[in-house]
């Protein structure tokens, strides 16, 4: 993936370690998706008090795009594992992105698949 042409789009962003990126239950709010330039990033989506399950993102990565296309507050919250830096996008910068490169649409697209299989494999387990 081509960072520098994408990364013109969005604004850069840096998080300490430890900092909560966003919280799940919580309107999505601007930036809305996370390209990781530097670091590591945990999201957490718990689906009862006793069942939860992580996902790690790293260097190259996007996150934080899943409720940006379902129109729902987060279902995961993320918190930085490391210090991150990152460019972060507004949904109308993603687009703008994915149209101008290809190969960022198709990461885009692979990531959120990745996402939604896991999740729905999640919910079938529970019930």
């Amino acid at each position: 993936m081509q960072k520098d042409s994408v990364a013109s789009y969005g604004k850069p962003i840096s998080f300490l370690a430890g900092e909560q990126i966003y919280q799940p239950d919580f309107t999505v709010g601007e930036p809305s998706t996370f390209l990781l330039l530097d670091g590591e990033v945990e999201l957490l989506k718990k689906y009862t008090p006793l069942q939860k399950e992580s996902f790690r993102y790293r260097k190259g990565e996007l996150f934080g795009m899943l409720e940006v296309y379902t129109g729902t507050v987060r279902l995961t919250g993320a918190r930085a594992l490391t210090d991150v830096r990152a460019i972060g996008y507004t949904r109308i910068d993603l687009e703008k992105a994915m149209v101008a490169n290809l190969n960022f649409a198709l990461s885009a697209i692979r990531e959120l698949s990745k996402m939604l299989r896991q999740i729905n494999a999640r919910l079938k387990e529970l019930q």
